[in-house]
C-alpha cells in the first residue's frame, strides 16, 4: 500500500513539474516573436489585472495606448494578441479567413449547436440556412412588425413628455428590443411592453443581471479550460436530467417543478415554440420559419459527410439553440446601443438638431403621397437614405463598444499575419 502511495505521489509531482515547465515555455510566446506585452503574473497571466479593472475593454484600450496597436496578453497561460491595426485585421477577417474560421472556444462549445460557436462545415451550414432571413426583401416584410413595437414605445415617451415625469429609458429600450425579437424572430406576440412581468423578459433580465466575469466558474474556465470543460459536461448532464424529470415525472406527482437556470428555462421554452410552430401552418415571415423550412431530423451519417448536402438542413435542437443565440445577441446589445445613442444626443444638442433636420426632410409612411402598399415598407428604404444617421450610430458604437469580447478569432492552423507567426489554437482579439 505504501509503495502504491509513493508511486502515485511521484506521478503527481512529475505531472505538476511538467505542467509548470510547460507554462514557463508558454510565457515565452510573445518574447520569441518580438511582441511587447504588459507585466504579468505566473499562472494568472494578465487575468488578475483584467478581473480587477473597472472596465474590461478600457483596460485593453489603456494598454493599447502604452504598447501599440498590436501587443500580447496571457489569459492564464493562453497567449492572445490584442489588435487594432486595420491591415492586420483585414488579413485575419478577409484574406486569411479560412485560417481563422471561428472564435475562441468556451467551456460549453463542445456542443457547438449554434452559429456563434460552430466552426467549419457546420458554421457554413448554419450560415447558409439563416442568412436569407436578413435579406433586404425579408427585412422589408418585417418592417410592419418592427414599426408596431416602436410605436408602442413612442406612445409611452409621449406620455412622459406631457406629464413631465422622470423615467428609465433603458428599461423601455430593453422591452422594445425584446418585443421586436419575439415578433420578428419567433412569431410571438407577447405584448411585452404593456406587460413588464412577462416571463421571457424576466428570465433574460436574470441572465444579464449576473456578473458572469466575476463568477468562480468563469475564472476557472479562463485559468484551466480543460478542467472547466469536464465540469461543464457534468453540469449539462445534471441539467438534462432535471429537464427530463420536470417534463416526464413532476406532472405525475406535483404541480411544482424543479428550479431551472434562466438559460435552461428559455431554451426549453424555445424548444416548445419550435414544436408548436411545426404543428401549426403559418404564412408569417420570420427567422424561425426560415429555419423550420430547413428542418430535417433524419439525416444519415453519409449525408452529413457529403459536403454537397450539408448546407440545406438543421435539426430541431440546432433550431432551438440558434433561436436562443438570436435572443441573447439582439437583446442587450441593441438596447444598450440605443441607450448610449440617447445619452450622446442629450449631451450634444447640435448633433440632435442636425439629425432631426435629416429625418424631417425625408418622407416616412405617414406621408399622404404614399399609397397603402408603399407605407408598409417605406421606412426601410428611407432609413437607407440617412448618411448622417449612419455616421452618428457608427460613432456611438466606436465610443461604446457593445460586444468587444465577441470580436475575436482563433487560428485553426499555423499561419503568418503581417510577419507575425501565429500558432494553431492561439487567439487574436480586436480591442
Amino acid at each position: 500500500m505504501l509503495l502504491l502511495f509513493l508511486i502515485a505521489l511521484i506521478l503527481c509531482i512529475g505531472i505538476t513539474i511538467y505542467y509548470l515547465l510547460g507554462l514557463r515555455q508558454r510565457y515565452k510566446y510573445f518574447d520569441q516573436r518580438g511582441i511587447s506585452t504588459p507585466p504579468y503574473e505566473f499562472f494568472y497571466g494578465h487575468l488578475k489585472t483584467l478581473w480587477n479593472s473597472a472596465s474590461y475593454h478600457r483596460q485593453l484600450e489603456s494598454w493599447t495606448k502604452e504598447y501599440g496597436k498590436i501587443y500580447g496578453i496571457y489569459e492564464g497561460a493562453v497567449p492572445t494578441l490584442v489588435v487594432s491595426d486595420p491591415n492586420f485585421l483585414q488579413e485575419v477577417f478577409i484574406k486569411q479567413f479560412s485560417s481563422f474560421p471561428g472564435r475562441k472556444p468556451t467551456f460549453g462549445d463542445f456542443r457547438s449547436q449554434s452559429l456563434f460557436s460552430a466552426v467549419g462545415e457546420k458554421w457554413h451550414r448554419f450560415r447558409h440556412v439563416i442568412n436569407p432571413a436578413f435579406s433586404s426583401a425579408k427585412l422589408k416584410m418585417m418592417c410592419p412588425l418592427i414599426n408596431e413595437c416602436v410605436r408602442d414605445t413612442m406612445e409611452k415617451l409621449a406620455d412622459h413628455a406631457r406629464d413631465g415625469t422622470e423615467f428609465n429609458i433603458f428599461l423601455y429600450y430593453k422591452q422594445m428590443t425584446m418585443d421586436v425579437i419575439c415578433r420578428c424572430a419567433f412569431g410571438l406576440d407577447t405584448d411585452l411592453q404593456n406587460n413588464p412581468n412577462n416571463i421571457y423578459f424576466k428570465k433574460l433580465e436574470e441572465i444579464f443581471g449576473r456578473n458572469v466575469r466575476s463568477s468562480g466558474f468563469f475564472k476557472l474556465a479562463k485559468l484551466m479550460p480543460q478542467l472547466a470543460n469536464i465540469i461543464a459536461k457534468v453540469l449539462f448532464s445534471i441539467i438534462n436530467t432535471k429537464t427530463f424529470i420536470n417534463k416526464h415525472v413532476m406532472p405525475w406527482i406535483s404541480k411544482k417543478q424543479l428550479n431551472e437556470f434562466p438559460v435552461v428555462w428559455l431554451l426549453n421554452r424555445l424548444r416548445e415554440v419550435v414544436d408548436e410552430r411545426q404543428k401549426t401552418a403559418t404564412s408569417r415571415v420570420d427567422v424561425l420559419q426560415l429555419m423550420l423550412e430547413a428542418l430535417n431530423e433524419e439525416k444519415t451519417n453519409d449525408e452529413m459527410q457529403d459536403s454537397s448536402k450539408t448546407n440545406y438542413w438543421l435539426t430541431r435542437e440546432e433550431i432551438a439553440n440558434n433561436a436562443f443565440i438570436f435572443m441573447l445577441a439582439g437583446y442587450q446589445s441593441t438596447s444598450t446601443a440605443l441607450a448610449y445613442a440617447t445619452y450622446e444626443l442629450a449631451r450634444h444638442p447640435k448633433v440632435l438638431q442636425k439629425l432631426q433636420a435629416e429625418i424631417d426632410q425625408l418622407p416616412f409612411n405617414d406621408d399622404d403621397n404614399f399609397d397603402e402598399e408603399m407605407k408598409k415598407y417605406s421606412n426601410y428604404d428611407v432609413v437607407a437614405r440617412m448618411p448622417y444617421m449612419d455616421m452618428f450610430i457608427s460613432e456611438v458604437l466606436r465610443m461604446y463598444p457593445i460586444s468587444n469580447s465577441a470580436i475575436q478569432r482563433c487560428a485553426s492552423e499555423d499561419t503568418v499575419v503581417q510577419g507575425i507567426k501565429i500558432d494553431k489554437g492561439n487567439h487574436q482579439r480586436i480591442h
